[in-house]
């Protein structure tokens, strides 16, 4: 059995949840963790996720399955054949440099230094500030689920990551064991 998740490491809301589910559920599976059931995550962000990249995300972590990326006519039809939707944008209303997705100080003029949120040393309290070499210049929004794939490789069970709830899914990855 192999949970499939689909998510990108500069995500500032549920796929750092997703990836926590997932690394209960691999504690909760004991044994059966790496033997009879396998986690795997695929980035939808390969321009940024890079194999160093999705590294440094799963190390800071402490999550032990691969996390892949490929390039993009490798990884196009990895997408679609999980119905993973996505697409990237780069509108950036204050001209910041962040995309408006990552932007949480919205008011931020053109041509200002920023941190990883789009907020520049005036907006934060200095202790806060931490200055990006390179702003997050697009977004990419994502359908999010996670898919469990039988023995088979049928893809039997989808999760919505909003809807994930870990017990439910220790319990779809058990009865897909006893098939």
């Amino acid at each position: 059995v192999v949970v499939i998740a689909f998510l990108f490491t500069r995500c500032p809301d549920i796929c750092p949840v997703v990836s926590a589910n997932l690394a209960y559920v691999g504690q909760e599976l004991g044994d059966l963790y790496g033997s009879e059931v396998h986690i795997l995550t695929v980035t939808v962000d390969p321009w940024t996720d890079n194999s160093s990249v999705l590294n440094a995300y799963s190390d800071a972590r402490g999550l032990d399955w691969p996390h892949l990326t490929a390039d993009l006519e490798v990884i196009e039809p990895v997408w679609r054949n999980f119905a993973v939707g996505l697409a990237t944008y780069d509108s950036d209303l204050d001209g910041d440099g962040v995309a408006d997705g990552f932007d949480t100080c919205a008011n931020t003029t053109a041509n200002t230094s920023v941190d990883n949120e789009g907020c520049s040393e005036s907006q934060k309290e200095p202790s806060q500030v931490q200055a990006m070499h390179h702003p997050l210049s697009y977004w990419v929004d994502h359908t999010t689920g996670t898919i469990i794939v039988d023995k088979q490789m049928n893809q039997r069970v989808w999760w919505g990551d909003t809807d994930w709830n870990a017990e439910l899914v220790l319990e779809d990855i058990k009865l897909l064991l006893e098939e």
